[in-house]
């Protein structure tokens, strides 16, 4: 073979060659484009089935059904279901984060985080913490409900009005917000949680405060009782007035020391008063100061607190105290305080009242027309029908917003002068006031619709009487423990929404 024809064959051998390995790329591109199809197509298949799967999921966290079925809290009776416990423990949790958040924030607990999150200790988060404080309400509640069934107390038409109530105000805000009633329930209280458990959720709170209100209002406490309790620890319901200043520093020359004896010579409190202006006016103090500085100086009404009671305390209430007494003390600071007795260890004998009232929220509508209109239609509604305090006591079970008093008519027994909001207080010790009165005030409240219902006992008798109730109803409350058991699953309550 010639040369020529050697290297034409050469030249087809090695084209062959290539257009061999052109031809195999080709089919590898094809196979891997095959396998990047098929793997496209897994991997969109299994989105769609995440996707489908969490649809589902919320579907079905959305139903309520996962939280309705599991009953975490239980007594003979009554089962609360982790939808009820879910209502309850955000209704606690943003009750107390509103007067809370500084308390919370000291303990490193940040409420826009989720609550699972976040330790409250080595062995709990602030989720277990919180939730064990919201299971063990609820179980006092069952032990009341239990006690309630008993005793034939039942929720009736009042009570389902102030579930109303409740619901009407929820469908307000969630109005305000844009939002339907159940997004608004899912948002606050928890994805899953119904209109229908909220209001199975009330019924047991209402009928535990109806049995509670019922209780005490049976207990009786004599006259003997009273004195009795008083005698027992007097100290605990005498209070004593006295007069004071601490001075820190040395001034123009003066120690503390040496002006604290020449603010120990006043035998009065006219007295007391001069040298102190004199003291501070010659330590270049302004008048405006000054004048504070005396008016801070008088301190009434101080109680004796036991053996945590601080030294000049101690010393106010022991025994032979006489008025004009005079004490200096001096700190590991160098600073030294001047007590002057004005008023030796006494009953307080100031007068307190007794009132019932309706709150119209101004939270609960969406202008404040609407929300003194509302006020007004009540109170006209009771002067039509005749008045009368049993029939007040029964607009206010219906219609109070306030939580702290409608289950027991409003009513507010003993109340003292620094006791409430300014408004509500002028209202109520105002010299004129009569039995009987009936009248709207406008507090940062709302407005209250207000019923005057007379002069309530003295100051030391209302506390003696409180204490004494106090530890009879927490007789009758551990006797209901023992008799009513409750049963909390806390491995149920994983199941429940986080807050965050």
């Amino acid at each position: 073979m010639g040369k020529a024809k050697r290297t034409k064959l050469k030249k087809a051998e090695e084209q062959a060659r290539l257009e061999k390995v052109r031809e195999q790329k080709r089919a590898d591109r094809r196979d891997t484009a095959k396998i990047a199809i098929i793997a496209i197509s897994i991997l969109l298949v299994i989105a769609i089935l995440v996707a489908a799967c969490c649809l589902i999921v919320f579907s079905i966290r959305s139903t309520g059904n996962y939280l309705r079925n599991r009953e975490s809290i239980t007594s003979d009776n009554f089962k609360v279901n982790n939808a009820m416990v879910s209502y309850f423990f955000r209704d606690n949790f943003n009750a107390q984060r509103s007067y809370y958040d500084y308390y919370y924030s000291y303990f490193n607990l940040n409420t826009s985080m989720p609550l699972r999150e976040q330790k409250y200790n080595d062995s709990m988060t602030w989720f277990d913490y919180l939730m064990n404080s919201t299971a063990s309400s609820i179980a006092n509640m069952l032990i009341l409900a239990e006690a309630a069934k008993e005793a034939g107390v039942e929720i009736t038409d009042v009570e389902e009005g102030r579930i109303d109530l409740t619901i009407d105000a929820m469908q307000k805000h969630a109005d305000e917000a844009g939002l339907s009633l159940e997004k608004y329930i899912h948002e606050n209280y928890g994805l899953g949680v119904k209109e229908s458990d909220i209001r199975d959720a009330l019924r047991i709170y209402y009928l535990n405060q109806k049995f509670y209100y019922k209780t005490i209002s049976e207990i009786e406490i004599t006259e003997e009782e009273i004195n009795d309790k008083f005698e027992e620890d007097e100290n605990s319901y005498l209070v004593a007035d006295y007069l004071t200043y601490t001075f820190t520093k040395t001034t123009e020359g003066k120690t503390a020391n040496e002006m604290a004896e020449e603010l120990a010579k006043a035998k009065d409190e006219i007295e007391f008063n001069k040298a102190l202006r004199k003291i501070l006016s010659e330590a270049g103090t302004k008048d405006s100061d000054i004048d504070t500085a005396i008016e801070n100086a008088k301190v009434e009404g101080a109680t004796y607190g036991g053996d945590s009671s601080s030294e000049y305390i101690k010393w106010l209430f022991e025994e032979g105290r006489k008025v004009g007494d005079v004490k200096t003390i001096e700190a590991s600071s160098g600073s030294v305080s001047v007590y002057f007795v004005l008023n030796t260890p006494h009953k307080d004998e100031a007068e307190t009242k007794n009132v019932r009232h309706i709150l119209f929220s101004l939270s609960d509508y969406e202008t404040e027309e609407e929300c003194k209109a509302a006020a007004e239609e009540i109170l006209d509604k009771f002067k039509k029908d005749g008045g009368g305090e049993e029939a007040f006591a029964d607009l206010a079970n219906r219609n109070s917003s306030d939580t702290g008093s409608a289950m027991n008519g409003g009513l507010y027994e003993n109340v003292k002068y620094d006791d409430m909001v300014e408004e509500f207080r002028d209202w109520i010790f105002d010299e004129d006031r009569k039995e009987g009165d009936v009248d709207i005030v406008k507090t940062s409240y709302g407005y209250h619709v207000m019923y005057f219902a007379g002069n309530g006992r003295p100051v030391w008798e209302s506390n003696v009487r409180s204490d004494i109730l106090n530890e009879k109803y927490s007789d009758m409350a551990e006797d209901f423990s023992e008799k009513y058991k409750v049963n909390v699953n806390y491995d149920m309550f994983k199941n429940i929404p986080d807050i965050a």
